[in-house]
């Protein structure tokens, strides 16, 4: 993953752990895109002052993600989310689908239903 997408993830989900001016860095950085020089006009503080900032933030998010690994496992969910998604479309497009009974196709409707609402959170 690329380091820009990887660190505001991490911050997507660890953000609230990092200090104010932390947290106004990364995301002034990442999120907005804003250079160094446009951070420290927008902050108050020094460009070195910017840098130290996001520095130490990017290693709190780093640290957090090593120890408790919740983006990882929003990835993991997520990919498992795509996989089922494939495997009803290959149902629903399989000719032997008119053969299933109401039943089981409500069934079907059922885990869609479920796969959307977990994906939407």
């Amino acid at each position: 993953m690329e380091k820009n997408v990887k660190i505001a993830l991490l911050y997507d989900f660890y953000g609230d752990i990092l200090t104010a001016k932390q947290s106004d860095a990364i995301d002034l950085y990442y999120n907005e895109d804003l250079s160094l020089a446009e951070i420290s006009r927008h902050l108050n503080i020094t460009r070195q002052g910017v840098l130290d900032n996001i520095k130490r933030g990017e290693a709190t998010l780093l640290k957090m993600e090593e120890k408790l690994g919740l983006v990882e496992k929003f990835a993991g969910i997520n990919a498992k989310l795509e996989e089922i998604n494939r495997i009803i479309q290959k149902i629903e497009s399989s000719p032997s689908v008119e053969l299933l009974s109401d039943d089981i196709k409500l069934h079907i409707n059922e885990i869609i239903l479920k796969v959307r609402e977990i994906a939407q959170n």
